[in-house]
């Protein structure tokens, strides 16, 4: 419980109630966020919601909230209750979901109505049919409210079961992706799959769980325990491992596995291995029956901290890296980093280069502590991991969070990918792993960068020096660049002639650059 926990949702939900048992429970501060307001505006809300309005209330509502925010820190980390409208603002609720864990609390009209009903101080609620009103409000705000770490519903419950359900939330410390209603949270720790998996699959009567050979063998009965505790059907179907598995007659596969096996539109898909499983197996949700839930139970550090977080989805096609496929949200992700610790090295060590990649994106203390502990982190200290996967995570969801479709600032996330992706595409997916081919594209990139006077050479000297730390290659005079720079234009994220290009400008900067496909086949080749 290092961060706040802040609970949202309506009016009436019980926030107040329930954040007053878990600041007594835990030891903690409680912060009425309304309380608080209205003793700083010397009103109650009602008063000055009749006399300066909702926008004037709004604007100071939020600016408290942030306070909170700037006052809140390690085991003095409060309890707070919001207001119903707190967290209405995206650009406010993204800060908040960042820095604290974000509970909604949740009651149908009818409940809040009757919880409501003949108490003044509610002027949102202050009409002929509460009830209708309280529905026409939950409806405006049901994206806001989705946008948590978790939603515990509160009909027929007592404060006391709704804190234990709360409290459990804010001690798993989970990262959320937030995505409107696809919303989901990413847990992060050491054995996970056994507690968590069969409660992130829900009420769920029918699973498809897929994997590849090996990773069947070293973890499936684990998760197929965690899955058949309430008398499920677990189907399972297994892929040859590899990235030349990753095409569409793989998902074809599994999408008759699905059927064989009778899924229908209320199962759940659970993709447990790497980023080619659970890449495919997100695909193959998305279109199966045109669409169904899926959770991502990522086993390789590569997905940890890139693959299976975000709903990017699909297959490779021929030699275009990822070309068919689709945004599709999982309903949530265990990073359960005791699975991690069977990977095998060079798999664990070019994964290294996405965590690299990360911290030159958004997460400059991240770059720093990879530098000060290279001995811990090529050993594979186990806190060390999940801090690595944690921080990563959390940089790519607030990335997502501003841009889940990669309509602009989330093709930072691209950085070291253009080259690296024709470089691993030219080997046949076979000769460099995915992290490999990512760290040669991160050395190309800077020194592009450079060159066309955006990435100070002192940053493309400190990465260098830091990629070769972790054992990662960063020799382009090796490389078929004149080779891997034909295919530069497969490139998804090239639109006609002209391609967007990231470059660092410092450590935790990054921008886009547009550049002519022409011009950067000329620049890689330049690099050799």
């Amino acid at each position: 419980m290092r961060r706040p926990l802040f609970l949202s949702g309506f009016m009436a939900t019980g926030k107040s109630t329930v954040g007053q048992k878990l600041a007594e429970r835990t030891g903690r501060p409680f912060v009425d966020l309304d309380a608080r307001l209205s003793a700083r505006l010397g009103a109650t809300i009602p008063d000055f919601f009749a006399r300066a309005g909702e926008a004037a209330f709004r604007a100071e509502e939020q600016a408290e909230v942030r306070r909170v925010l700037g006052e809140a820190s390690g085991e003095a980390a409060p309890v707070v209750a919001l207001g119903g409208g707190a967290l209405l603002a995206r650009e406010l609720r993204l800060e908040v979901l960042d820095a604290a864990v974000v509970v909604s609390l949740s009651a149908s009209p009818a409940e809040v109505a009757r919880r409501a009903g003949g108490r003044g101080g509610r002027p949102l609620l202050d009409a002929p049919d509460p009830e209708r009103r309280a529905l026409e409000l939950l409806a405006q705000r049901a994206l806001a409210y989705a946008e948590a770490h978790a939603t515990v519903p509160t009909d027929g419950r007592t404060p006391g079961t709704v804190a234990d359900a709360v409290l459990a939330v804010w001690q798993r410390d989970p990262i959320a992706v937030a995505a409107g209603e696809r919303s989901y949270a990413v847990e992060v720790g050491r054995n996970l799959v056994a507690p968590r998996l069969g409660e992130l699959v829900g009420s769920t009567r029918s699973v498809l769980l897929v994997s590849d050979d090996n990773v069947r063998r070293l973890h499936a009965e684990r998760a197929r325990a965690a899955l058949g505790e309430r008398d499920r059907t677990v189907a399972e179907h297994s892929l040859a491992p590899g990235e030349r598995e990753k095409h569409i007659g793989s998902v074809e596969a599994l999408w008759r596995a699905a059927l064989a096996a009778g899924l229908d539109r209320k199962s759940t898909f659970v993709g447990l291995g790497g980023g080619v499983i659970t890449d495919m197996t997100g695909f193959a949700a998305a279109t199966f029956l045109r669409g169904v839930r899926w959770i991502g139970v990522p086993t390789t550090l590569l997905a940890m901290v890139d693959a299976s977080v975000g709903g990017k989805t699909g297959v490779d096609l021929l030699q275009a890296k990822n070309a068919v496929g689709a945004f599709w949200q999982p309903s949530g992700v265990l990073c359960d980093t005791d699975l991690e610790a069977t990977e095998p090295e060079r798999g664990y060590l070019s994964a290294l280069a996405e965590v690299v990649k990360t911290a030159l994106i958004g997460d400059p203390g991240l770059f720093t502590l990879l530098e000060q502990h290279l001995t811990e982190v090529r050993a594979r200290d186990r806190d060390l991991v999940a801090e690595l996967v944690r921080r990563s995570v959390r940089v790519k969801a607030r990335i997502v969070g501003l841009d889940e479709r990669e309509s602009g600032l989330r093709a930072v996330l691209n950085l070291g990918h253009t080259l690296g992706h024709a470089l691993e595409a030219q080997a046949g997916f076979e000769r460099l792993t995915h992290g490999e081919a990512v760290s040669l594209g991160l050395v190309a990139a800077l020194k592009i960068g450079e060159r066309l006077g955006t990435t100070p050479a002192a940053v493309r000297e400190r990465t260098l020096h830091l990629l070769t730390g972790l054992g990662l290659p960063t020799d382009l005079g090796r490389e078929p660049l004149a080779e891997a720079a034909q295919l530069i234009g497969l490139d998804k994220k090239r639109a006609g002639s002209r391609l967007k290009f990231v470059v660092a400008r410092d450590l935790g900067r990054v921008e886009t650059l547009d550049l002519e496909v022409s011009e950067l086949e000329r620049l890689a080749v330049a690099l050799q």
